[in-house]
């Protein structure tokens, strides 16, 4: 089996004519038997570029990473383009969710109520435990951490009902097994990159990773400048393991850590803009 993938929303944007770029991260996958959406951007950007592109989204399922509005928020402009769908997430996703930086706390959960996207056409299939969403596709469901270095993020935080540090159970991320091995689409891999590497192995069996894209959060790690690069360097020895054919990060990975992903990767590394086509 093969795999396409394009990605519709992205922090920047490739230089394809009417791309919109706009923070967050939405992708287009496409196999042999299925084709879904897996997150929708902050806005409109994915809906739009998606149009722009020429894709045909209508009869699609929608899968999310995670909770936050980067990744959910374009929920309703992509609903208009699928018609009536399943969207598959973890419960937690619905919790109100937080980010306090500089002394200020703002909201960075889902944009409307899940009763109002059910009234949109929106059927949520919700678990904590892996799902299958067509052959050899796996939504992940909760992945454990299993590294000492990929911990939580203290400026996340989750209300429920008092304000604490969100453990961000609901992150997942997709694992597809390819004629070449695992491909794996991450959101933001909140729970880590590693961790998320090796559970997708452990849910499908497959040992051999044949790509990883998407947000790797190492440009958002940590306040501290000290513990995010001994984090980042800790996941470029980790991964050095793994002979990745592929590495095409995106959203929140920044620019610091791309780059240093890119000289470790040399021409295994793509930056995955909105526009970019990926096929494995």
């Amino acid at each position: 089996m093969s795999i396409k993938l394009i990605t519709l929303s992205e922090n920047t944007a490739s230089m394809t004519r009417d791309i919109l770029a706009e923070h967050g991260f939405s992708v287009y996958l496409e196999t042999n038997e299925t084709r879904l959406i897996f997150d929708t951007g902050q806005s409109i950007s994915a809906a739009h570029n998606a149009k722009t592109l020429g894709l045909d989204l209508s009869g699609l399922c929608i899968a999310l990473s995670h909770g936050h509005y980067d990744h959910t928020g374009g929920l309703e402009s992509i609903l208009l383009l699928t018609g009536p769908a399943n969207v598959y997430c973890h419960p937690d996703a619905f919790a109100p969710k937080y980010v306090e930086r500089r002394d200020s706390l703002r909201y960075i959960g889902f944009v409307r109520s899940r009763q109002e996207y059910e009234r949109m056409g929106a059927s949520f299939c919700v678990s904590r435990q892996p799902q299958k969403l067509g052959k050899g596709i796996w939504l992940l469901g909760e992945i454990p951490r299993i590294t000492d270095f990929e911990t939580p993020e203290e400026d996340l935080l989750v209300k429920d009902p008092e304000m604490r540090i969100d453990p961000l159970l609901d992150d997942q991320a997709l694992a597809v097994e390819t004629d070449n091995g695992l491909v794996i689409v991450l959101g933001c891999a909140h729970s880590g990159l590693i961790n998320t590497i090796e559970h997708a192995r452990n849910v499908t069996g497959v040992r051999k990773i044949a790509g990883v894209i998407g947000g790797t959060h190492l440009g958002f790690s940590d306040a501290n400048k000290a513990a995010a690069q001994m984090r980042l360097e800790k996941t470029v020895r980790a991964l050095r393991e793994y002979d990745i054919g592929l590495l095409g990060v995106s959203h929140c990975t920044g620019p610091a850590a791309a780059a240093r992903l890119f000289n470790e990767f040399g021409d295994r590394f793509v930056f995955n803009c909105a526009g970019t086509v990926i096929e494995i």
